[in-house]
């Protein structure tokens, strides 16, 4: 014990406090109170004080302090034991999670806060699922660093998480939709709630329960079968109980889950659940119980909270599917409703419309009078009018309870024999056996004889309308206390679905075929009606496409009924009373009426097809209008059909319902088929309304008439109708004229023409575009499309879907079309020119495309052919060349060593200028032959600069001024002082103006005057003009002028090729100017003018000009060529100019001369024999000594691919025969400057 006086700071009252004071505290690690510091005891002090939850945590090893308000953290298993235990043994489950904390508020003096936070204490259950809320914070002692303990007020939030769990639970549970698709629909609705809540209710079970035994409904969080079977629940004692239980699980064996932890529940919760109106148990729902929540009166009552928000949701789903089912149940009666009234209206209207229309065409003619056979079809459909009367108000007072059945004694045997036998007539007639059969009853039978002979009528009547072939069987068979009455037959027999509802009021078997579509649907639920009336039942057992029998069990009665007083009975059926049953079926037996053959043969008259099932009505039809039109008669749609597709009529005339194919069915038939579909149809119909008519004018009718009608009006729309059919047919007719027409013109074309909608189908073609319709037209043959391949113009392949056609189709206008190759079925591969334009209406919609297929074939092979032409002309233009310029080397060159020797006398000098002159103009003529080629292909490459028109005009007039001398022509130049600037090649522009000089020389007589200007027109481009007073040009010859070998006097012509006006335009039109001849006539002289575009001021600069270097000593140079008059004569040439020059004559001995010679420069000839000047080039590339020799090609092949394969083979420079030797020289001089500035 402690002293009283150690302990004075504790409250006087208190179960913790009075502990502490009765506790040996020397034995503790505290030891005496009175040697406590004063923080522990002020902080015990508010400990023990307060109401609220505290905890203190005090020492090295956390010892436990707590209040009276904490004890029950601590449960009965640790209190009071836990007071003064290390922290780590009292809480030893949760010490992994706060032990951690309690170190940090040591370590760093900080408080700590824990909000819900979940812990699993061994409190009422090994593991229990507890949420507290507390903080931690330090004790310090007296300097106010060092932490002794820890204050921990704290609060339990269990009940505040769990509940706002389970109530959220509850919430969804009431959220559940309603679902109209029985019990199991909402029960796995409730169960996908309870899925999600495994902390409350682990695994979950709904049975149903009912006179058929138990069923699961739906489950969740069980996958043992076992445990899903019902048989593995006491569910029979909780129903009979009504009353939840609690189960354990033990004894039951089974192994659930119990929650999402490891451990297995303990416990279930058997609920029983009502959701029918009379409070029964319906069902059971098992719940399991979590293994770490105490089971106690809250959670129990949460379980059973469950079971019922399940049960009302069932419930709710239950009436909302037994009303669902009572709304489709009254939609489907007021349907049948509908349709029986549709049908009552048409059994109504039919017989009005054959009374009444009689009767307006007697009462309109005057004196008119009815036959015979109008007044019976009047009284016919006066019966049949009557009979559907009585048939309604029969079934109306047997449902109102106005009837009663009078029993008298009835020899049933011979009233089953009496009526049967007035039928036999009527089904033998059809093609049908009619059978007989009755027992012998010894006594005689107590019923109504009126409502039996009803029964019996409406059966016979059944059968015979729904059996086209077989037989019908009555029978009557004595069944002890009963009779049985069996109608059997072979007809068409019921559908099982239709069965169950064979009897109900109004309902009729659609499409169902029969020998006519009339009735009212009640026939059948009459005949139930009065059995039951009888005291009796009906059956039927039916099988489609065997037959149908009913059969109809009466009791005998022993003695008669006793007469009810209130009730009214049936009108006495006398022996006539099944009249109006035979004279109706034998209606529908009757044979359509035929047109009497006179009216048939005659020519001219229009002929009408009417489909009608009643054969008054088709009587009535045929009176109607066989005197002005040819009538053809049908019974139901099916026959109409084949008689209007064997001989189509001008008009169709049927009724909407009838048995089989109806009316509507035979319009659909009619307008599907090519040769009636322009056939108009008029539909007859007891269906009164708007959308009645509205259906029949939508299904293809021309017009629709309601029963009943006048005659006058059906007379009237026949005729109308037959006037508008003869109209289109004469239409039609132009139209197919003109189809013709149009045909015949496309299909002569020379070319393939195609036309499409906007959705690609083809609309129209002609013989040659069926026949090969690519992917540009989309084609009814599509298979094609992998015959043809399209090609752009740079040559690349065109995808199908920029394939003419297509592009047309998207609004495009592919003119003037695509090349596309075709492969014929031929094998032959055929060039066609495809072209297509979109068609569009007034307002520019797109509404198809018109495509052109053109066969080129034969062009593209021409074209080819030119095209091989061209190119055998250019090889023969360059191999003419070659020859020529090989001969002209040797005398160029020998030329050239004579002027720069400088020797000879007056007479020496003239024949030297004599041949110098021939052989340039010899060599002019070989290049004009070579340019033209190369412009001709495109292949020329102008080396534009900016230049001024003045300073290439002196050029070229001093380089030709000696020809003009020459000649003895006077030169006048007319040059403005300013630059008249333009981009172009200088060496073609003066080659233009040389030839324009040269032609003025040539046609001007000696001592003439030619007159060279230049100057800039009004627009700011560039004029040049050559004009002379020579021999003139005639007016005829103007514009032809300046195309290739052209000459306008050949006899005083001074010879050429004609090219050089050919040249002349195309190197100007080459610069982007013109060129045009102007001449007075003949003898009057002529001009040429040149139009050149002029630069802009910021473009038009001169090139700067290089000066030239000093001539130096050409270096050693090796000519190779194996003509020996060339490689001397340039041999000679070179040494003059300072060269030290060596001559072979091959390209062996041109190898072999590398070393002892080393050339800096070899002048090789091309074409050689056995080695030519490529592989020359080439090995003297391949050789390291020899890497830095400059290697020049000399050669008469001088066109553009000569000129490529030189600089592949390795040379530097490309000089063509006959050698200019003033470039050759300058080319040799400025080898050094280039050599310097590569390094």
């Amino acid at each position: 014990m402690t002293s009283e006086s150690s302990l004075e700071f504790l409250p006087e009252r208190g179960e913790m406090a009075q502990r502490l004071r009765e506790l040996d505290w020397s034995k503790t690690p505290l030891g005496e109170p009175g040697t406590w510091p004063q923080n522990l005891r002020t902080a015990l002090s508010l400990c023990l004080s307060s109401r609220f939850p505290i905890l203190i945590w005090w020492g090295a090893d956390f010892r436990i302090l707590y209040n009276d308000a904490y004890i029950p953290f601590l449960g009965a298993n640790k209190h009071p034991a836990a007071l003064m235990q290390p922290g780590q043994v009292c809480w030893s489950e949760i010490w992994g999670s706060i032990g951690p904390m309690l170190e940090g508020v040591y370590q760093s003096g900080q408080a700590t806060w824990s909000h819900d936070a979940q812990y699993f204490f061994d409190r009422d259950l090994p593991r229990e699922e507890v949420y507290v809320t507390f903080t931690y914070g330090p004790i310090l002692a007296a300097d106010g660093v060092t932490v002794e303990g820890v204050f921990c007020p704290c609060t339990e939030t269990t009940e505040k998480i769990v509940s706002a769990r389970r109530l959220e639970i509850l919430r969804k549970l009431g959220a559940q939709p309603l679902r109209a698709h029985g019990l199991k629909a909402p029960a796995e609705g409730l169960c996908a709630v309870m899925s999600e809540s495994r902390m409350d209710v682990p695994f979950c079970l709904i049975y149903r329960c009912g006179d058929g035994g138990t069923e699961l409904l739906a489950s969740t969080g069980v996958d043992a079968p076992a445990a899903m079977a019902p048989a593995a629940w006491p569910l029979d004692a909780v129903a009979q109980a009504a009353l939840p239980q609690t189960i354990a699980l033990a004894p039951l064996g089974l192994a659930l889950p119990g929650g999402p932890w490891d451990d297995p529940a303990q416990w279930a919760r058997v609920v029983p659940m009502r959701w029918t109106a009379d409070g029964s148990v319906s069902g059971i729902m098992v719940l399991g119980v979590s293994s770490r929540r105490p089971l106690d009166d809250a959670y129990r009552d949460f379980l059973d909270l469950v079971a019922h928000h399940a049960a009302s949701t069932i419930a709710n789903a239950a009436a909302y599917e037994q009303e669902s089912r009572r709304a489709e149940a009254l939609a489907e009666l007021d349907q049948a409703k509908t349709t029986f009234f549709s049908n009552v209206s048409h059994e109504f209207r039919t017989p009005l419309t054959l009374i009444l229309g009689p009767l307006e065409q007697a009462l309109g003619e005057q004196g008119g009078q009815l036959d015979r056979g109008a007044l019976q079809m009047l009284h016919r459909n006066a019966l049949r009018l009557q009979k559907l009367v009585n048939s309604l108000l029969d079934f109306s007072r047997i449902e109102g309870g106005a009837i009663a059945a009078r029993a008298s004694p009835t020899d049933l045997v011979r009233a089953t024999m009496e009526h049967a036998s007035a039928f036999r007539s009527m089904i033998e007639a059809a093609g049908l056996t009619l059978r007989v059969q009755c027992d012998e009853l010894r006594d005689a039978v107590w019923l109504d004889r009126d409502l039996y002979e009803k029964i019996l009528l409406n059966l016979l009547s059944n059968a015979f309308k729904y059996t086209l072939q077989g037989s019908i069987e009555v029978i009557l068979s004595d069944r002890g206390s009963s009779v049985a009455l069996s109608v059997r037959d072979t007809g068409i027999g019921i559908a099982s679905e239709e069965l169950p509802r064979i009897f109900e009021r109004f309902h009729r078997v659609e499409s169902a075929a029969a020998r006519t579509h009339e009735g009212t649907g009640i026939g059948l639920a009459l005949v139930r009606e009065l059995v039951t009336l009888l005291g009796g039942s009906i059956s039927v057992e039916s099988q489609p496409g065997v037959g149908s029998t009913f059969t109809v069990t009466l009791p005998k009665g022993g003695k008669p009924m006793t007469p009810a007083v209130a009730a009214a009975s049936l009108e006495a059926t006398t022996a006539g009373a099944g009249a109006p049953y035979l004279q109706e079926a034998a209606r529908w037996t009757a044979a359509p009426a035929e047109a009497p053959p006179s009216s048939a043969a005659e020519s001219g008259r229009p002929v009408v097809l009417c489909a009608d099932d009643n054969a008054d009505m088709r009587d009535y039809l045929h009176g109607l209008l066989s005197s002005k039109y040819a009538l053809r008669l049908a019974g139901d749609g099916a026959s109409a059909l084949r008689s209007a597709r064997q001989e189509p009529p001008d008009l169709v005339i049927s009724d909407v319902m009838m048995p089989g194919m109806d009316g509507l069915s035979l319009l659909q038939a009619l307008r599907s088929d090519e040769r009636t579909r322009a056939i108009p149809v008029i539909l007859l119909s007891a269906r009164a309304g708007e959308e009645a008519r509205v259906e029949g004018m939508q299904a293809g009718a021309d017009d629709y008439l309601i029963k009943p009608f006048a005659a006058r009006e059906l007379q009237a729309r026949v005729d109308a109708h037959l006037r508008l059919a003869m109209l289109r047919r004469q239409a039609y007719a132009a139209l197919r004229a003109n189809e013709r027409r149009l045909r015949a013109i496309i299909d002569q074309l020379p070319v393939g023409v195609g036309v499409c909608d906007a959705s690609g189908e083809w609309i129209l073609a002609n013989a040659l575009m069926e026949r090969c319709a690519p992917h540009a037209v989309p084609s009814a043959r599509p298979e094609l499309a992998a015959r043809w391949s399209g090609w752009d113009e740079h040559g690349d392949p065109v995808p199908p879907e920029n394939w003419p056609g297509k592009r047309a189709l998207r609004g495009e206008m592919v003119m003037p079309g695509t090349e596309m190759q075709y492969l014929a079925e031929d094998g032959q591969e055929r060039w066609m020119r495809v072209s297509a334009a979109p068609l569009r209406t007034e307002n520019g919609e797109l509404v198809g495309a018109c495509t052109v297929v053109q066969d080129i074939t034969e062009l593209m092979r021409a074209e080819q052919e030119l095209r091989l032409a061209h190119r055998r002309k250019d090889e023969f233009l360059a191999m003419l060349a070659h020859e020529l310029r090989n001969p002209l080397a040797p005398l160029h060159n020998g030329l050239h060593m004579l002027r720069l020797s400088g020797a000879g006398d007056e007479r020496t000098r003239r024949v030297h200028d004599m041949l110098a002159r021939q052989v340039s103009h010899m060599a002019r003529l070989v290049d004009d032959l070579l340019d033209i080629s190369r412009i001709t292909k495109g292949k020329i490459l102008l080396r534009k600069a900016p230049v001024d028109l003045g300073e290439v005009l002196r050029h070229a007039l001093e380089a030709s001024r000696e020809s003009v001398e020459a000649e003895g022509h006077t030169l006048r130049v007319d040059l403005p002082e300013e630059p008249l600037m333009v981009e172009a090649d200088a060496v073609r522009l003066a080659q233009v103006v040389s030839n324009l000089l040269n032609n003025a020389v040539k046609y001007t007589d000696r001592g003439g005057e030619i007159c060279v200007r230049a100057s800039r027109e009004a627009d700011g481009n560039l004029l040049m003009s050559v004009r002379d007073n020579g021999r003139g040009i005639p007016a005829d010859m103007l514009a032809s002028v300046f195309e290739p070998f052209t000459q306008v006097d050949r006899v005083q012509g001074e010879g050429g090729l004609g090219l050089g006006l050919t040249l002349v335009r195309r190197l100007v039109e080459l610069h982007g100017g013109g060129v045009e001849a102007r001449s007075p006539g003949p003898g009057a002289g002529s001009e040429f003018l040149v139009h050149l575009p002029a630069m802009g001021a910021a473009a038009a600069t001169l090139p700067r000009t290089v000066q030239a270097s000093p001539a130096r000593s050409l270096g050693r140079i090796l000519v190779v060529d194996d003509s020996p008059d060339s490689g001397d004569t340039t041999a000679m040439v070179l040494q003059a100019l300072g060269a030290d020059v060596r001559s072979v004559g091959d390209g062996p001995a041109a190898l072999a001369m590398l070393d002892g010679f080393r050339p800096d420069v070899m002048l090789v000839d091309i074409g050689m024999p056995g080695m030519d000047g490529y592989e020359v080039a080439r090995r003297v590339r391949a050789c390291p000594l020899a890497a830095d020799i400059v290697l020049i090609a000399m050669t008469g092949w001088g066109q553009e691919e000569d000129l490529r394969r030189s600089r592949d083979a390795g040379f530097d420079h490309h000089l063509v025969k006959p050698m200019d030797f003033d470039r050759l020289e300058s080319l040799l001089n400025d080898l050094p400057r280039r050599r310097a500035e590569a390094g």
